[in-house]
């Protein structure tokens, strides 16, 4: 493969307005890590991760109606994340309020504080990350609309630091980031163990296109028992949620 730059190989990802958003720093790990033999081969299999974890790839349309969308309820029926998880959110908050919590972080948070305001719960302070920029800039302006005490930042969780919080969410995050990085999970969950009271993750039972596939993620709780972590398992819609203890 020619040596490219890594200023043309991002230039070349977003050059494509379905992945415009995504934060450039992502991208650049991401073509550090992908081993490809043409510069078309590196762009192809660049743009198929990007696809498996950005709305915008996966939908470029998404933006086109969010964008003119007043705040209201109906946001939550704009995100895919969000709309499967709506009959799913009451019952997450009643397990966040069990634990006594002031502090809640986001990873790949989407449009998630939106659903928690609509159903009646924040907490004291909320702060998301998330790879799409154009989420970011909206999601932050309804918190603003709004009086949330929230702030949303674009970051690569891929090699960030990860600071104190009672509660992590990480909702359909690491399958994504275990196809990108193999074992980026278990150090992401080891680090963040340390520093919170729980942490709660989930895993789609469905695929992109919609098939069911197997709800067990056998490697996952294989690597909490490595880590001798305590936690419970629930499957709820199409989704299945462990609650982990920090």
């Amino acid at each position: 493969m020619n040596n490219m730059n890594m200023a043309d190989i991002i230039n070349q990802v977003i050059a494509k307005k379905p992945y415009s958003f995504i934060n450039k720093n992502f991208i650049k790990k991401l073509s550090t890590l992908i081993k490809a033999r043409t510069e078309r081969e590196k762009m192809k299999l660049i743009r198929a991760k990007l696809r498996k974890i950005s709305t915008s790839a996966l939908a470029p349309k998404f933006y086109r109606k969010f964008e003119k969308m007043q705040f209201s309820e109906d946001l939550i029926n704009i995100h895919r994340s969000t709309r499967e998880r709506k009959k799913t959110y009451g019952w997450l908050i009643q397990k966040i309020k069990k634990i006594e919590s002031r502090k809640i972080i986001d990873l790949g948070c989407g449009f998630n504080l939106i659903a928690l305001y609509y159903n009646n719960f924040l907490p004291k302070e909320y702060i998301g990350y998330d790879i799409d920029e154009a989420i970011i800039k909206f999601v932050n302006r309804f918190a603003k609309e709004k009086k949330i005490n929230a702030k949303i930042f674009s970051k690569n969780i891929l090699n960030m630091n990860f600071e104190q919080s009672d509660i992590y969410l990480c909702l359909k995050v690491f399958d994504a980031l275990e196809d990108i990085e193999q074992n980026i999970t278990k150090k992401i969950i080891k680090e963040i163990s340390k520093k919170s009271k729980l942490i709660i993750t989930s895993f789609s039972n469905i695929t992109l296109g919609g098939r069911k596939h197997l709800k067990e993620r056998r490697w996952f709780e294989n690597m909490l028992f490595s880590l001798e972590l305590k936690f419970e398992k629930h499957v709820k819609g199409n989704e299945t949620f462990y609650f982990i203890e920090g």
